[in-house]
């Protein structure tokens, strides 16, 4: 039940009486010191409302910090869809929104070729591209490689995407990215 709150004025001008029906009203259990004097109800008035006070704003930090943990739950059990973007049929980028999470490359090993690699560190190597995309998935959902909040603008995107980005959709084309390729 939501009572008044009121002011050390306030109360000033209501009379003894009046002062323990407020008491009683808004079920203070602060002990009155001393019951004679009118400024001991109002001291065990104004006690009772700052520690209620105290308590709805100690809820209020709880519900953010709650609501706070629900979206990182949720963020875990649902992040953002991956996108690859196939550069040539050996290089390949993997983004989460907009931001570039890995690389994935094939390189002359004859038993792993195909290569994870993370802000230009190599990561991981494995026979088949899958496996590799496998990895960077459960290594971004284990929180293990950088996500989309990271900072991540030390990592360069490729020529070819970025400047494919900038251009309308209707300019984009296979010369363009052949055209791209051959000046790589």
């Amino acid at each position: 039940m939501a009572h008044p709150t009121y002011t050390a004025q306030q109360l000033q001008r209501e009379t003894r009486e009046r002062l323990k029906v407020i008491y009683t009203q808004i079920g203070s259990t602060v002990k009155v010191t001393d019951k004679r004097y009118k400024h001991s109800w109002i001291q065990a008035i104004l006690l009772h409302q700052s520690a209620q006070l105290q308590k709805v704003n100690e809820q209020a930090t709880v519900q953010a910090e709650l609501e706070q943990h629900i979206a990182t739950q949720a963020n875990a059990i649902a992040p953002e869809p991956l996108t690859t973007v196939e550069i040539s049929f050996y290089d390949h980028e993997i983004y989460s929104g907009n931001h570039l999470i890995a690389s994935i490359t094939h390189d002359d090993d004859l038993t792993q070729p195909w290569v994870v690699i993370v802000e230009g560190v190599e990561k991981f190597r494995a026979n088949t591209w899958g496996r590799c995309y496998r990895f960077i998935q459960w290594h971004l959902n284990n929180s293990q490689l950088p996500s989309r909040n990271s900072q991540l603008n030390s990592i360069p995107k490729s020529r070819e995407f970025a400047s494919l980005m900038n251009q309308s959709p209707d300019r984009i084309d296979n010369c363009e990215l052949r055209t791209a390729l051959a000046q790589r």
